[in-house]
């Protein structure tokens, strides 16, 4: 890793180095360009105004050697009828800028370049006036001067570049083993956690302001972990209490019958009572890895339209014997159809109708409704009752309203309802009001 980051530290840094490099030299070019132009126009016009003033063509190279750098600079001027002047000591043929053409006004935008062996030679030619007579003042300038602070410049940018990135690539190794202190420690401290002290957060105040989002994201986990922990421990103490209490009464009643002699229909009552035990053992271990299958989503769902109408009375007529024991009476107002899996929606309605009979006092009403709302279907089962001591943990796993195990069953049912709704992409709820429960269903359309 601190390979990586020095190596991405020293490409990054180059490619900085280079950007800023290459982008002051093009504006320190730029500058010069225009600051000769500049110059080129201006004395152009002073000689052009000299001219205008009475001065002589003859006296201006006088002016000119003091105006400008005459190792640089060219000054040309023709006349008609006298001789010609040239001040020219760069050693550029003359004869290149007589296709310059004459100008009144010159400006930035009309000044000639050509290259001359690489340097950059730009000239303005303007017309004037010496004594009434037309005169034509060229003006010239080699950038040598230019083109050699450029190159000077870039030279030395170039061996400051180089020099940065040697030190970047000397000196990040040690920052970054320094900044990822930090991380090791946090490695070790996370290291050395067990499951017993995943209930002890991290303290994110000893963090580097960089390492709080890892240190409260690994607090997140903790706690995640503590709490999965936490059921695990506590579905296997329920698991073990459940299975613990069938094969004590299974044991018993095998050490009973074969305390003495028994007779034929004895022997067939024990095995009748051993069968019994065992066939709840298999209905709860079917419904804990039925559970084990929702929870990874490892149950194939057959979804088809279904009529909540239609299922609910089906299952009104398999509880009637059950409810008539307890002149209970189901009301039903269902309405639509919802899309879901037509067994496991069987499943969910036989359990909570199963709860409802079962903790409601006689001669009860059980409301089941069904509507169709905000692209859900939502299905309502009601009976009345007391309200529960611990509602939040209705759904958990083995938990029973009395939790002390008096009840029948394995408090597995409501686990199962929200399993099964889950894997519809719905969710279970409860609720209590009015000295009502209220099991809502809530399926997406």
């Amino acid at each position: 890793m601190t390979l990586r980051l020095t190596l991405s530290f020293v490409l990054v840094m180059a490619l900085a180095c280079t950007g800023v490099s290459w982008t002051l030299y093009r504006a320190l070019s730029h500058e010069l360009t225009w600051r000769d132009d500049i110059t080129l126009v201006n004395r152009a016009e002073q000689i052009r105004q000299l001219l205008l003033d009475g001065a002589k063509a003859e006296n201006l190279p006088l002016y000119f050697n003091r105006m400008m750098d005459t190792r640089q600079d060219i000054l040309l001027i023709h006349s008609p009828d006298a001789r010609s002047i040239s001040v020219n000591h760069t050693g550029v043929d003359p004869s290149l800028l007589d296709a310059l053409p004459s100008l009144n006004k010159p400006d930035l935008e009309t000044i000639a370049k050509r290259d001359i062996a690489g340097t950059q030679l730009s000239a303005v030619r303007i017309a004037a006036l010496s004594y009434d007579q037309p005169v034509t003042i060229t003006v010239a300038r080699l950038a040598s001067e230019r083109q050699y602070m450029l190159e000077q410049y870039r030279d030395n940018s170039i061996m400051i570049c180089i020099i940065a990135i040697l030190l970047c690539s000397a000196l990040s190794p040690l920052l970054i083993r320094n900044g990822l202190k930090a991380i090791h420690a946090l490695s070790r401290l996370t290291a050395n956690i067990d499951s017993r002290g995943l209930s002890q957060p991290l303290d994110e105040k000893t963090l580097p302001i960089e390492l709080k989002p890892l240190g409260s994201a690994l607090n997140i986990m903790r706690q995640k972990l503590d709490d999965d922990f936490t059921r695990l421990n506590q579905f296997a103490d329920d698991l073990a209490h459940e299975l613990r209490t069938p094969v004590n009464i299974l044991l018993g009643h095998n050490q009973v019958v074969l305390n003495k002699e028994r007779t034929i229909d004895e022997y067939q009552q024990a095995l009748a009572n051993n069968i019994e035990e065992l066939e709840g053992l298999s209905r709860l271990t079917e419904n804990i890895l039925f559970l084990a299958r929702a929870e990874h989503n490892n149950i194939l769902l057959k979804k088809e339209a279904v009529s909540p109408a239609e299922a609910i009375g089906n299952l009104i007529d398999f509880l009637e014997y059950e409810a008539d024991e307890k002149n209970i009476t189901f009301v039903t107002a269902c309405e639509g159809t919802l899309q879901a899996d037509r067994i496991l929606l069987q499943r969910v309605l036989l359990n909570l109708l199963s709860n409802a009979v079962r903790y409601s006092p006689e001669n009860a009403l059980i409301h089941i409704n069904t509507w169709m709302k905000n692209g859900e279907t939502v299905v309502e089962v009601i009976n009345p009752g007391a309200e529960l001591d611990a509602p939040d943990k209705l759904f958990n796993r083995f938990w029973r309203g009395d939790n002390a195990r008096h009840s029948s069953g394995y408090g597995l049912g409501l686990s199962m309802v929200k399993a099964i709704m889950e894997l519809h992409g719905g969710s279970a709820d409860y609720r209590f009001a009015d000295g009502e429960h209220i099991f809502s269903l809530r399926f997406p359309v």
